[in-house]
């Protein structure tokens, strides 16, 4: 039981795993628990969000107040660098019962059951800027394991950079498994929600474009249509400086259903990649630690 005083009222409500919930009552907790920040999600977007990050709704927990979730963990599971790991898809409280530590306890009491489960480690990504949370995260035992930048730019500030042409290069359709076969391409490991396993699960709303040079392949890009989210980007060693990136992102944004552009989890010492946002005229909007706990 989690004890949840309220309007100097002592009041309990049960927390135990949320496979029974309903997605509408997710969706309302979630919506709740997030509105006063800086982005939103609509009921379509929670969706593809908790399918790709591997929801895993017998692992996830809430806290409840007369049968109403108010404090939630969203837990994916999944392999995560040769690893069986937990990661946190999202963690919230409702407006008025925060202050009472329950994602806290509703984390605590959730470990030995994912332990039971076989997960050994759990990653999450947390807003620099979000003290607070970090604060709380480390006295959990979370170390931080990376630094990344996210950005996000207009497209109508963006399309005119684009503006390049590759003759010599051919932007088709491609397949996921062979482009992501292409590991020495890329300059650092995908965070979760952009690693091999996230994008098979979300493969039904991502778009797939390959960059070849005659017959071979020799760059790519992921991308999600409706959210403007560019998912992996990457170019052959050899074939760099020739306008291929550029060539695939101008091919990717035509395909756009959003009027926004957007890179998530970019390790910030990751010259290469970084140096080639910047070239775009994009600057990060923001930074995310990744933070891992061995469990």
């Amino acid at each position: 039981m989690i004890k949840i005083q309220t309007h100097n009222t002592v009041r309990y409500g049960n927390h135990h795993s949320l496979e029974s919930v309903s997605f509408k009552d997710l969706y309302a907790a979630f919506s709740s628990a997030f509105k006063d920040y800086d982005f939103s999600l609509n009921a379509d977007e929670l969706r593809r969000m908790l399918d790709r990050r591997g929801y895993n709704p017998q692992l996830s927990f809430g806290a409840f107040f007369e049968g109403r979730l108010i404090s939630f963990v969203f837990n994916g599971t999944g392999m995560y660098n040769n690893i069986l790991t937990a990661y946190d898809t999202g963690t919230g409280t409702v407006p008025s019962f925060r202050g009472l530590h329950l994602t806290q306890k509703i984390f605590t009491f959730s470990l030995e059951l994912i332990y039971q489960q076989g997960v050994r480690q759990y990653v999450l990504e947390v807003l620099q800027h979000n003290h607070k949370a970090i604060k709380i995260y480390r006295k959990l035992g979370f170390e931080t394991q990376r630094n990344f930048n996210y950005y996000s730019a207009k497209l109508s500030d963006i399309v005119p950079v684009l503006q390049v042409n590759h003759t010599a290069c051919r932007i088709l359709p491609s397949d996921l498994k062979n482009c992501l076969n292409q590991t020495a391409w890329f300059d650092f490991h995908p965070s979760w929600q952009n690693d091999r396993a996230s994008l098979e699960r979300g493969i039904d709303n991502l778009d797939i474009l390959g960059a070849y040079e005659r017959e071979e392949l020799v760059g790519f890009v992921i991308f999600e249509p409706a959210s403007g989210d560019i998912s992996s980007l990457a170019v052959a060693k050899d074939y760099r400086r020739k306008g291929i990136g550029k060539s695939l992102l101008k091919s990717a944004v035509s395909h756009f259903q959003s009027d926004v552009l957007k890179f998530t989890n970019v390790d910030c010492d990751c010259e290469s990649v970084t140096g080639f946002l910047s070239s775009l005229g994009l600057t990060p909007k923001g930074q995310q630690f990744e933070m891992v706990r061995k469990i």
